[in-house]
C-alpha cells in the first residue's frame, strides 16, 4: 500500500508545477543543523522536516485536485475535503512570496515575521497544556508546528533579494562562518541594530508570485535562490523553459555570474547559510515563550524506535514520500540536481515503477494512472496518518497564518 501511494504521488508531481520554496535538500539541511544545535533526535528532527515539507507537501497536490476533479470526485475531497482546501489556503502564506505585488515596505516583512513568531509560540503553548491530547499526538503536532514556521523563515532568505545587499557597507555586517566563509546577518540582527524597519538605508524586495509576466525582473520565477544552479523553470513564458537566473543575482558580496557556476553555487549557498543562522535564531525566539519551549523540549528526544515503532516506519514513508515528490517535481535540488543528489534523485525516478507483486511494469503503471483518474487524494493523505493528516484536523497552518493572510490568498497588511 505504501508503494502504491508513492508512485501515485509521484505521479501528481510530474503533472502539476512545483510549491514556491528554497528546494527539499536545502530545507532539510537547515532542519538538520537545527537537530544538531538543539539535542533532537534524529526521529524529533527528521517530523519537523517533514513539518518543513508541509507548505509544499499540500500545495501543488492540492491545486492538481481542485484544477482537474468534478462531481463525485470533488465531493470526495470536500469530504476530506473544505478542511484540506484551507490548509492549501494557509499554506500559501509561509513562502515568503510578494503574493500579487503586495509587499512594498520593510516594516510590512517585519511585521510578517513577528505575527508568525507570535502565532508560533501561541500554538506550541497551546498544544503543550491541551488536555484532549495524547502525548503521541502532542509531540508529533509540535514538531510539525515548528517545522512549518521554519519553512516560512527560510523561504525568506530564499525569495528575497536580502543577500544582494553589501553589508560590510551598512550598519550591520556580514558573519564569519566557524567553517570558514560567511554569511549575510538575519533579519532581526540587522532590525535590532537599525531600528525603525522603514528608515533603514535598504528596501527589502521579494519576489512576485505568481509570475505576471516574463520580462519583470522582480518575480518569484526570477528572484528565489531555490537550488545551486540558480536554474527555474519560467512558467510565465509559454512552454515553461529551463532557464538561468543569475543574470538577476549578480549583485551583493558574492555575485552570480551566468558563465561561472562556482559563483552560481557560491551565491545559491550564502542565501541557505543565512537561513540555517535564522533558523537556529527563530527557534530560539519561539523558546522565549515559556509554554512553547515546555512543547519543544517535551518532544525534543523523542525516539520512535524504541516507543513507538509503527509510528517509526509511518516516519519512514513520509519522508520516501518527501523524496519521491521532490525528485519527480525536479525539487530536490534543482532541474539538475549535482552529483550525489543528482544520482540519488535518479534511483528514485527508474524506480517509480517497479512491481509492487508479481504484475508487469505494464500493468503497474495502468493501475497507478488509474488511480490518479480517479483521485483518491483524501485517502492518500489520510493513508499517511499522523505526519499529514494532523493538518486538517488541528488545522495547524491555518493557525500559523492567522492574522497574516485572507482567505483570497492575499496578505492582511497595515
Amino acid at each position: 500500500m505504501i508503494r502504491k501511494l508513492l508512485a501515485l504521488l509521484t505521479l501528481f508531481a510530474l503533472l502539476v508545477p512545483p510549491a514556491s520554496a528554497f528546494d527539499t535538500f536545502w530545507h532539510s539541511q537547515a532542519s538538520r543543523a537545527v537537530g544538531k544545535e538543539f539535542g533532537f533526535s534524529e526521529d524529533a528532527w527528521k517530523i519537523m522536516q517533514l513539518g518543513c515539507f508541509s507548505p509544499d507537501f499540500f500545495g501543488p497536490i492540492s491545486d492538481f485536485a481542485n484544477e482537474r476533479l468534478q462531481g463525485k470526485d470533488l465531493k470526495n475531497l470536500n469530504q476530506y475535503g473544505n478542511n484540506n482546501l484551507q490548509v492549501r489556503r494557509s499554506a500559501i502564506f509561509l513562502h515568503f512570496d510578494n503574493l500579487n505585488g503586495a509587499l512594498t515596505r520593510n516594516s510590512q516583512f517585519d511585521s510578517l515575521f513577528t505575527q508568525l513568531l507570535r502565532n508560533t509560540q501561541d500554538l506550541l503553548a497551546n498544544i503543550n497544556t491541551r488536555p484532549d491530547l495524547d502525548d503521541r499526538t502532542r509531540k508529533v503536532i509540535t514538531l510539525l508546528t515548528l517545522g512549518a514556521s521554519l519553512h516560512a523563515v527560510q523561504d525568506f532568505y530564499s525569495h528575497s533579494d536580502w543577500i544582494h545587499n553589501d553589508f560590510n557597507k551598512l550598519p550591520v555586517k556580514m558573519v564569519p562562518l566557524a567553517a570558514g566563509g560567511f554569511r549575510a546577518p538575519t533579519w532581526f540582527e540587522f532590525r535590532d541594530k537599525s531600528g525603525d524597519p522603514d528608515h533603514w538605508p535598504i528596501r527589502v524586495t521579494t519576489g512576485i508570485y505568481p509570475p505576471p509576466a516574463a520580462d519583470i525582473p522582480n518575480t518569484h520565477t526570477h528572484m528565489n535562490h531555490d537550488n545551486s544552479g540558480l536554474l527555474y523553470k519560467e512558467y510565465e513564458t509559454p512552454g515553461a523553459p529551463v532557464r538561468s537566473e543569475a543574470p538577476y543575482h549578480n549583485a551583493g558580496p558574492v555575485p552570480a555570474h551566468a558563465d561561472d557556476p562556482v559563483s552560481v553555487a557560491a551565491h545559491q549557498k550564502l542565501a541557505a547559510d543565512t537561513a540555517i543562522a535564522a533558523s537556529l535564531e527563530w527557534v530560539r525566539k519561539v523558546e522565549e515563550n515559556a509554554g512553547a519551549k515546555a512543547a519543544i523540549e517535551r518532544a525534543r528526544t523523542w525516539n520512535l524506535k524504541i516507543s513507538d515503532p509503527k509510528l517509526a516506519k509511518e516516519l519512514q514513508a513520509g519522508l520516501a514520500v518527501q523524496l519521491a515528490l521532490s525528485c519527480a517535481a525536479g525539487r530536490w535540488d534543482g532541474e539538475e540536481p549535482p552529483a550525489d543528489r543528482g544520482a540519488l534523485c535518479r534511483s528514485v525516478l527508474e524506480k517509480k515503477f517497479n512491481p509492487l507483486s508479481a504484475s508487469t511494469g505494464a500493468q503497474i503503471e495502468s493501475e497507478i494512472i488509474g488511480l490518479a483518474a480517479g483521485l483518491a487524494l483524501p485517502w492518500a493523505l489520510k493513508f499517511t496518518g499522523k505526519f499529514w493528516d494532523v493538518y486538517s484536523r488541528y488545522q495547524l497552518l491555518d493557525q500559523l497564518t492567522n492574522s497574516i493572510g485572507t482567505e483570497s490568498g492575499r496578505y492582511k497588511l497595515q
